[in-house]
């Protein structure tokens, strides 16, 4: 349920970012960053983890974090560049679409899960300065970091489909 709120809270933030309401933005931001640390633990402590679950847990993340940074890019894409939500899309797409589709299939990477914390990391950083107008993180070292994303991005998915074309050769 937490999850599921979590990725339903996603065109709350949009709103919030694109109509300037950033104290709202900043407490949706908080609320699937916690979401998101306590679901999985609830659950396992709970006996209720099952790979619906775990589907339900990324597709919220993933949609969060893409109405974030689409809602960022939009209104100032000199901070998040717009190329970031559309490689995520497409990652998040190679990601859960191909392949074997089983629970342990959706296990991520090394490479992304970091790159997974990192779209959060963009989001809440660039709400936080926005909801408190502060320059905590110069804006252009976002908009490297950004870059730097994009780039880990296509890694991972050059990464997964690499391994898959040699998992279909043997």
């Amino acid at each position: 349920m937490l999850s599921a709120l979590r990725g339903l809270s996603a065109p709350v933030f949009l709103w919030a970012a694109l109509s300037e309401t950033w104290l709202v933005a900043f407490g949706v931001a908080v609320y699937a960053v916690v979401s998101d640390l306590i679901d999985g633990p609830i659950a396992r402590r709970l006996q209720q983890a099952t790979g619906l679950g775990t589907r339900i847990d990324h597709t919220a993340d993933f949609v969060f974090v893409f109405f974030g940074l689409v809602g960022l890019s939009l209104h100032d894409g000199t901070v998040v560049p717009i190329a970031l939500p559309v490689l995520q899309l497409c990652a998040f797409l190679e990601y859960a679409y191909t392949g074997p589709q089983s629970h342990r299939s959706l296990l991520p990477s090394r490479l992304g899960k970091y790159n997974g914390i990192s779209y959060f990391v963009v989001v809440v950083a660039a709400t936080t300065q926005n909801a408190f107008q502060l320059d905590w993180i110069p804006s252009n070292l976002i908009y490297v970091f950004c870059w730097v994303l994009v780039g880990s991005t296509i890694a991972s998915m050059a990464i997964r489909i690499a391994g898959r074309i040699r998992k279909n050769r043997t």
